[in-house]
């Protein structure tokens, strides 16, 4: 089979495309199907012109992205102005119709993707959406233009109603789009023309397609690590408040213990032995996470942190550092999903927090329990789980 993802953006400012779209064609191109990834790069200009030589803009199988038998496509964007390139949706046509998927999967469904997308059903073709989050709890958490917010959303919402399929990355978004899927029903036959288009197609609920990780060559040293806790946050999704207390209560029984803040985030209430690293380079990040006792995650209930797979806690789980959270949206499902367990209340996370700091063993016990379940929640698993279910569109 063959399989084109579109992006819905580059990947210099989000992590879309580098945390889920490419690991996602990797293993699907591992598995003996073409698949190739489309990225529409309106949004950072410099990852085409740093490209290279390639035909009309083609990075080459193994370039940069070590995408390996993977094609990936970033089409010139032409003359333009803040994302506004006219010439680029031709492009992006061009490059699907040349390429000719049994199944197009479009990321989120907005923007340039978006508008390829219908354009391709249209054409009496497959189109998957794949949804990553809620857009319209993102755009309020980013301050985005309220006309731009609105139509984007529509555009979203309609996109999903009458594709073809869906998947999505948490038990959230499913929730909360399998509302509009019974309409696809007839929407399919009215854009296809086929009566027997409920026959042919798998179900109105959203597919179940959580991030996945890449298990790391070798175990995490968390035995002989010193006893720091890292926090890996991009502001949004961490509790504050939870943080305050949590940390107080752990320093005060454990003072050797210190607390690593990495990404885009300071805390707005003092922490006591507390360190901010910011944001850290690719090498330095994974470095940081070898080198911790343990991996907290102290996310907020917000609509916005329930809907995504958080690929932060996928990298600790990768390398078999043991990690920590409450049973909040994705990061209890996947802490269970590795043979752990979150914790059902705030006392119950300290206890288990001091323990894992001060007992070497018992981290140790934890972090090969952790590193031999990692293979389950790789994208080689995702992806075969996604061949089975997308085999409906591609084999009828």
């Amino acid at each position: 089979m063959r399989f084109l993802i579109l992006a819905p953006f580059g990947r210099c400012r989000r992590g879309t495309v580098g945390s889920r779209l490419l690991p996602l064609a990797r293993a699907l191109a591992a598995r003996g199907h073409g698949t190739a990834l489309l990225i529409p790069a309106w949004d950072c200009p410099e990852e085409v012109r740093g490209q290279g030589a390639g035909v009309r803009g083609q990075k080459s199988e193994g370039g940069p992205w070590g995408a390996e038998a993977v094609k990936v496509m970033t089409p010139e964007l032409g003359v333009g102005w803040r994302g506004a390139y006219p010439a680029l949706l031709g492009r992006l046509r061009r490059e699907v119709e040349a390429f000719g998927p049994d199944a197009l999967i479009v990321s989120k469904g907005l923007g340039y993707a978006g508008w390829v997308g219908r354009w391709w059903m249209r054409r009496d073709r497959r189109v998957v959406v794949d949804v990553d989050d809620l857009e319209v709890a993102w755009m309020e958490e980013t301050g985005r233009n309220r006309l731009l917010a609105r139509l984007l959303t529509r555009q979203e919402r309609e996109l999903i109603r009458d594709a073809m399929g869906v998947t999505v990355a948490s038990r959230f978004l499913q929730a909360h789009w399998s509302p509009w899927r019974p309409r696809r029903s007839q929407r399919t036959s009215e854009v296809l023309g086929r009566a027997d288009a409920l026959k042919r197609f798998p179900s109105p609920m959203p597919y179940y397609l959580p991030n996945g990780l890449t298990p790391a060559a070798t175990r995490a040293p968390v035995e002989a690590n010193l006893p720091h806790a890292l926090l890996l946050t991009r502001g949004h999704d961490a509790d504050a408040g939870m943080l305050t207390r949590v940390w107080a209560q752990v320093s005060a029984r454990v003072p050797q213990a210190e607390l690593l803040i990495a990404g885009g985030w300071r805390p707005p209430f003092p922490v006591p032995n507390a360190r901010i690293l910011g944001w850290l380079p690719p090498d330095r990040y994974v470095q940081t996470i070898r080198s911790a006792a343990v991996c907290l995650f102290l996310p907020n209930k917000k609509p916005l942190v329930q809907a995504k797979s958080p690929a932060r806690a996928l990298d600790c789980l990768a390398q078999g550092v043991p990690s920590l959270t409450l049973d909040v949206g994705e990061y209890g499902a996947l802490v269970r999903e590795a043979g752990g367990e979150p914790a059902p209340n705030e006392d119950t996370l300290i206890a288990r927090l001091q323990l894992l700091l001060t007992d070497a063993s018992a981290r140790g016990r934890l972090s090969r329990a952790v590193f031999a379940a990692a293979p389950r929640l790789s994208w080689e698993c995702r992806a075969a789980g996604l061949e089975a279910w997308l085999s409906a569109f591609c084999q009828t």
